[in-house]
């Protein structure tokens, strides 16, 4: 009878967790990009859009789609594809896009939010940051963009937007390394 071989060890072994970087012209470059996008009193908007497909993840030309379509809508922004890996053991895919707060950025914001996309009010040590939409005094939108281009890659209802406040902590959680298909984890427009 023939032996069985030594049980081998793990196949399959995890991913290590998304790392904060240690490089400071990573947190340098991530340090002027907020400072670009920052208002007066350091706040900025962000829109965590959660992906259904992953293709910008990993095929350059989905990505340039995905830019070209950012650009028709949105004078300047910043984008960091991230996915997280969850605790049950899957990917969660998502992009910050980080806007200034003016007047050409609403329009694109509200169609967001009417296509499901939930409005939440952080904090930041311990001091409640304004909700999203109360930083547009009075802002009206006549002509909302059609975003229909982007459902195909974006879960608007599980999507975000919410106010940030430009720190060193934000500048460090953005620099972190997450798991990527071998491109840029950046996009950006106009924050040369």
């Amino acid at each position: 009878m023939r032996r069985c071989p030594p049980p081998q060890p793990e196949v399959f072994s995890p991913l290590p967790k998304p790392a904060f970087t240690r490089d400071p012209r990573v947190l340098a470059r991530w340090e002027r990009r907020l400072s670009l996008l920052a208002d007066e009193r350091g706040y900025l908007l962000q829109a965590t859009l959660t992906f259904v497909n992953t293709r910008p993840f990993y095929d350059p030309t989905a990505r340039a789609a995905l830019k070209a379509f950012l650009v028709r809508f949105l004078p300047v922004f910043a984008v960091k594809f991230e996915a997280d890996l969850q605790p049950a053991g899957f990917f969660f895919f998502h992009a910050h896009l980080l806007v200034p707060i003016t007047m050409e950025i609403y329009p694109f914001l509200l169609a967001v939010k009417n296509l499901g996309a939930k409005s939440r009010r952080l904090t930041y040590r311990g001091k409640r940051l304004p909700a999203p939409f109360t930083l547009f005094r009075r802002a009206k939108a006549k002509d909302l963009p059609d975003l229909t281009g982007l459902e195909t890659l974006v879960d608007f209802r599980a999507s975000t937007i919410a106010t940030l406040r430009n720190s060193p902590d934000l500048s460090r959680y953005l620099a972190k390394r997450t798991y990527l298909g071998g491109l840029s984890p950046v996009l950006t427009h106009n924050l040369n």
